[in-house]
């Protein structure tokens, strides 16, 4: 079967072979390429990007590095189970390299996502009240599944900056998005993480049904304070470990 094209043309303003990778990496991220799923060969890799054939290479052998893809003999490119530790090393990479920390990720989630939540609850339909509980209610089947619960928490809380009825703040939430997504992704290995996450994504639903505004506020801002927590003991966990 005719592999479906699912990249975009990279173009040639950038260093292409970085440019290359980081396509592959959100197309991994957003489960458009999903592990075991075989990348295209080279040729038509490289026609379906823009780029060279030699780009693609330089690009794949980087992958492989980060043990994201890997190459069998005779089969071809396969999209590898991305693990926690990836993840963590990928998120490290974003934070030194951008220049800040994850308590300034935690500030700027504090004053925005407390008032979207309060917000959410005073003027949610019950059409969007119903969309909110069937994420959650997927959240709570996901459980097992730690990157398919990273991807619906961030949906729930995109959600939420929807139902605040302000397309700002939901521009403002996207801004951030990258690295919110590479921190959910990074802790997605810690023991139990929906168990623990899961009773806050619900509290914050009822005040939303509750149309309780103070009550989300302090349900939201109680979560990430879970959440700043959660991420301090990955961190901990990880510089425990020997190398």
């Amino acid at each position: 079967m005719k592999n479906q094209i699912v990249f975009r043309a990279i173009g040639n303003k950038e260093r292409l072979v970085d440019r290359v990778v980081e396509e592959v990496k959100k197309l991994i991220i957003d489960r458009k390429l999903l592990p075991g799923t075989m990348l295209p060969p080279e040729r038509e890799l490289a026609e379906q990007i823009g780029v060279s054939r030699t780009v693609v290479r330089e690009a794949v052998q980087i992958l492989t590095a980060m043990g994201l893809v890997e190459s069998r003999q005779g089969v071809g490119t396969l999209i590898r189970q991305a693990n926690g530790d990836q993840l963590s090393e990928q998120l490290n990479l974003m934070l030194q390299t951008k220049g800040f920390t994850l308590d300034n990720l935690h500030h700027v989630r504090s004053i925005l996502e407390v008032e979207i939540a309060a917000l959410a609850a005073r003027q949610a339909s019950e059409e969007e009240i119903s969309e909110l509980n069937g994420i959650v209610n997927r959240m709570e089947a996901q459980a097992g599944d730690p990157i398919a619960y990273a991807e619906s928490d961030a949906e729930f809380h995109r959600c939420l900056a929807k139902i605040s009825h302000n397309p700002l703040l939901v521009l403002l939430l996207d801004s951030i998005g990258d690295i919110l997504r590479e921190v959910r992704l990074s802790v997605s290995k810690y023991p139990d993480i929906s168990l623990k996450a899961m009773p806050d994504h619900r509290q914050i639903l009822e005040r939303v049904q509750e149309r309780d505004s103070e009550g989300g506020r302090q349900a939201m801002r109680l979560h990430l304070e879970h959440a700043r927590h959660i991420q301090d003991q990955v961190i901990q966990q990880k510089a425990a470990r020997p190398d």
